[in-house]
């Protein structure tokens, strides 16, 4: 039988025909089958077969479709030299077999990539006529379709099989301008996360959005527009609870897909990270009983020093008042100003190592006495330097008593080498001490305290906490409250 050569506009159908099938598959079920029966119809070949090579050496005939079945029985030993040719070489053969009638054969390589020959694709008519330039040619094009169709179907076998083997549910979300969210693709990671199938995801998306609270659902899609045309990545965390009446905290990252004129497709991942929630949870509620415990200790420590020194019960409850309302007005963080609470709260720790009747001493002390005084904020420190605080509780206790201008104790520092949260306890000290009775003065009152501060400012005293300070009591009307109450120092809860 002599060559049928198709025509040009024949050719280019077949060829279009060929691309736009191509295109439509979506995965290697049935792929040899199917790409027989498409040579075959649209290329009028009477045989379409395709071979690879086994691990032996050996030669393997994927399928065969052919007019005559015949022909198949012997295609696999006759064709046998011209397939391992092709795969040796990477390049087209032609060959002319009996099987058993004359077929002229073209052997053409099939590689993903073109980096190798996987299989080898061959097309014949029955007859003895070669092939000519023009159909070779037109059948290195379709092999050029295949090879495209192979490294496509790869790819996405490759990542539905990560897809497929990743803890999260990976996903691809879309909307129309006014209808729902629908799910458009879903991994086999929805069973670990929501427990439902990915089958079940696609027929009804809506079991999982119905399953966040209203405010959070609205909130969800409120922000996958803004993604959308911020073109930034959503990541939030969103409490879902599905058909098994769980509750799970999901972690949900989208972004939106790319090439989607619309702008209404978003791919992404969602997490299960309820353990996580849990374990932060709990850890919350630790470090608050920690903390709670810390204060308690602390507060025991303040109430020891008061107790031996009842001349100045509740002076450090005061300071840590003071200390407090100027660490808040100055603007520090809120953790910032728990610190500089609790070390307000015991910055006269280290008087606890001052005998009880230098402390409670009707009068000036002499120098020597007063000498053991002055040594109370590096007692202080050494009594504190070993405690973990999440502070640097220890170092303010030391410097509470340090002036700007180096001429404070115990180590005479200067300028920025005194804390921001020793020179707000130093105002507080220095304020509450003028103020209010001493064994050797009685209270001076708030006039003379802020007097004191305002003369020594930007020399002694912070200029910065001095004039908080001064507007907490002469705009703000603060004042050191009358309370015993140990927990006035305290971060509320």
């Amino acid at each position: 039988m002599s060559e049928r050569t198709l025509s040009p506009d024949a050719a280019l159908a077949a060829i279009v025909k060929s691309a736009q099938y191509l295109g439509g598959m979506v995965s290697h079920q049935d792929l040899w089958p199917q790409l027989g029966r498409l040579i075959r119809r649209f290329f009028t070949t009477d045989v379409a077969a395709f071979a690879s090579r086994q691990p032996d050496g050996s030669v393997h005939l994927l399928h065969c479709d052919a007019a005559d079945p015949a022909v198949c029985e012997h295609l696999a030993v006759l064709a046998s030299d011209s397939v391992k040719a092709v795969f040796d070489s990477g390049f087209l053969v032609t060959a002319g077999l009996a099987l058993p009638a004359p077929h002229a054969l073209a052997f053409l390589p099939l590689g993903p990539g073109r980096r190798h020959t996987e299989f080898v694709m061959i097309l014949g008519l029955c007859g003895s006529e070669a092939p000519s330039k023009d159909s070779l040619g037109l059948y290195l094009g379709l092999a050029g379709l295949i090879e495209t169709t192979l490294d496509r179907l790869t790819s996405q076998h490759r990542f539905l099989s990560m897809a497929d083997n990743v803890p999260e549910l990976l996903f691809e979300i879309t909307r129309q301008a006014t209808g729902p969210l629908k799910l458009t693709y879903a991994s086999r990671g929805a069973r670990e996360v929501l427990g439902i199938s990915p089958e079940t995801l696609l027929e009804n998306a809506d079991m999982l959005f119905a399953g966040f609270p209203d405010e959070e659902r609205e909130a969800l899609e409120n922000a996958l527009l803004a993604s959308t045309a911020s073109g930034e990545r959503l990541h939030m965390t969103l409490h879902w609870r599905g058909p098994d009446k769980a509750e799970r905290h999901l972690l949900f990252n989208a972004k939106p897909a790319p090439g989607d004129e619309a702008g209404l497709a978003w791919d992404g991942a969602i997490q299960d990270v309820s353990e996580r929630e849990r374990l932060q949870e709990e850890s919350r509620r630790n470090l608050t009983r920690l903390n709670k415990s810390m204060e308690n200790a602390i507060q025991a420590v303040a109430a020891t020093i008061e107790m031996r020194d009842p001349y100045t019960a509740g002076h450090q409850r005061r300071v840590a008042e003071l200390a407090t309302r100027l660490a808040q007005d100055l603007g520090l963080a809120e953790e910032e100003v728990h610190g500089i609470r609790l070390a307000a709260a015991i910055h006269d720790i280290g008087k606890i190592h001052v005998p009880a009747e230098i402390l409670s001493y009707p009068g000036r002390l002499p120098e020597i006495e007063f000498a053991l005084i002055k040594a109370h904020p590096r007692i202080g420190y050494d009594i504190l330097k070993n405690v973990d605080f999440p502070w640097p509780v220890a170092e303010m206790v030391y410097q509470h008593h340090e002036h700007l201008d180096g001429s404070g104790y115990p180590r005479g520092l200067k300028g920025d080498a005194i804390m921001l949260g020793a020179r707000i306890i130093t105002v507080a000290d220095v304020v509450e001490a003028i103020d209010l009775y001493r064994p050797y003065r009685p209270g001076l009152g708030i006039d003379a305290a802020l007097g004191e501060i305002t003369t020594h400012r930007g020399r002694f005293y912070d200029e910065r906490v001095v004039d908080c300070c001064l507007s907490l009591f002469r705009e703000q009307g603060f004042g050191f409250a009358e309370t015993t109450d140990p927990d006035i120092w305290r971060v509320k809860s």
